[in-house]
């Protein structure tokens, strides 16, 4: 056998002096057996020989070797010494494939340079909130000790308060606190309702397009999808019902999603004459009702048909998306089966922000902030209706009644795609109507999280884009 202490050792390099050191001496041996020096079946020589050789206590070689041993590159044979596994030099190779159940996942795709504008849905600034306001709310959470558990399921109960009290003066229904439940946001809050309510074989109807969580939770819990069509008025109500009545009837009537438009209000009381009579469950998706800009907020469904309708909503895109934060206000019996699934599967909401919520809602800051946010949205969406008008005289701008995006058409459905094909290029990070089920590419710009400098910016990007596409020639 080779007396490789002569020959090997001497050579290690241990020079890391951040590392303790039998650290250094373990990963200096892992290299040896990598690189050939130390061969399967090579004798190490024992630890006292090997200290003695290195300059190490003897107790610092032990840890070395027993590190090796444990990671099946040493094997002990007892008073034949230690050596050098014979599967050693595999198990330092790298794996040559992923496992299976991790090929399976689609690659992530980068692609270079940096992006020009982010133009998705869903996006709210922080920039319109005073920090002193949000100081004094995180404050008040940290004011008072956590609860000993999840706390309470259905969440805090002075936010529930407060939030029923907000839907009595400004939303007109006449819901208590014990039919209030938090939720982590309006998507949490649509999967909690499927999760909960929808069984296997059970018509659920959806928008087409629509809002894609709502078609998703309903497939997962196994209900059958019945897509509803939508045009300017909203969601074709009658389109429902033409056949057998669906159980659960998920639409967002204060502003389509994600076309934009009001449900009107004769398709309102066909809904709820049609629900009635049927016994089909409506869920209301307010997700933005705070951001009407034009005409009349109509009363949510569920202030007239309370006993059928779950209303969803949440003040998370006046703050912050990033709050994760909604409530469901819905019949008593709905409620309690809801706070019963969120203990079952710990999907409680996060506790400090139910706290800091509540003080914003009972201090009346929400209240101010809301006026705040819904004028400077307004702003933008003039200077940002402007700047296209001006800019690109040829696109069609559809939703602007309402919300915090715009759908952009050319008309055509081919220049449609290849007006979002080109965006794309430039480096915008954007969706399209076909993302939420619909069958065109019309472009959807989300201008809620935009500064007041990026609407011309964003205006200037749609006339070169269009430009490249050739269709002005």
């Amino acid at each position: 056998m080779p007396n490789i202490a002569a020959s090997v050792l001497p050579a290690l390099e241990m020079s890391n002096t951040s590392q303790a050191r039998n650290t250094q001496l373990a990963l200096a041996l892992s290299q040896a057996i990598r690189d050939g020096r130390l061969a399967a079946g090579s004798r190490l020589p024992p630890t006292r020989d090997a200290a003695n050789q290195l300059g190490l206590g003897r107790n610092t070689v032990v840890d070395a070797y027993a590190e090796l041993t444990a990671e099946g590159l040493l094997e002990s044979r007892g008073r034949l010494g230690t050596f050098v596994t014979r599967q050693a030099k595999a198990v330092l190779q790298p794996a040559t494939s992923l496992p299976r159940i991790v090929r399976r996942l689609p690659a992530t795709v980068t692609t270079p340079g940096a992006v020009s504008q982010d133009w998705r849905l869903g996006q709210s600034g922080t920039q319109l909130l005073p920090l002193d306001v949000w100081r004094a709310a995180c404050r008040e959470a940290g004011r008072h000790l956590p609860p000993s558990g999840y706390g309470d399921s259905q969440g805090l109960f002075t936010l529930r308060e407060a939030i029923a009290a907000w839907l009595r003066r400004h939303r007109g229904t006449r819901h208590e606190a014990t039919q209030i439940v938090i939720t982590q946001g309006t998507g949490s809050a649509v999967e909690l309702l499927a999760r909960t309510l929808v069984r296997p074989g059970d018509l659920c109807a959806v928008e087409s397009p629509g809002y894609s969580r709502a078609l998703d939770a309903f497939e997962f819990a196994g209900g059958s999808i019945v897509r509803v069509p939508v045009d300017e008025q909203g969601a074709i109500v009658k389109e429902a019902f033409a056949n057998t009545a669906p159980s659960v009837f998920h639409l967002t009537p204060a502003n389509q999603y994600p076309l934009g438009g009001r449900l009107s209000g004769l398709r309102r009381a066909e809904l709820a004459a049609l629900a009635s009579k049927a016994g089909t469950l409506v869920i209301e998706n307010e997700y933005d009702h705070e951001f009407i800009y034009e005409g009349q907020n109509h009363a949510p469904l569920a202030a007239a048909l309370a006993d059928q309708t779950v209303l969803v909503s949440t003040f998370a895109k006046s703050i912050s998306p990033a709050l994760r934060i909604g409530f469901i206000a819905a019949p008593q019996r709905v409620a309690d089966a809801l706070a019963s699934s969120i203990a079952a599967h710990g999907l409680h909401a996060s506790w400090p922000v139910q706290v800091s919520l509540h003080w914003m809602l009972a201090s009346g800051e929400l209240q101010r902030h809301l006026r705040r946010v819904r004028r400077h949205h307004a702003t933008q969406r003039d200077r940002l209706l402007a700047a296209i008008r001006q800019s690109c005289p040829e696109l069609q701008v559809r939703g602007t009644e309402g919300g915090l995006h715009f759908v952009l058409t050319l008309g055509r459905k081919e220049q449609d795609r290849k007006l979002a094909k080109e965006l794309k290029a430039r480096g915008i990070t954007l969706q399209t109507v076909a993302d939420f089920g619909g069958d065109t590419d019309e472009v959807l710009m989300g201008y809620g999280h935009m500064e007041r400098t990026e609407a011309q910016a964003a205006a200037d990007l749609l006339r070169g884009a269009y430009t490249a596409t050739g269709f002005e020639h």
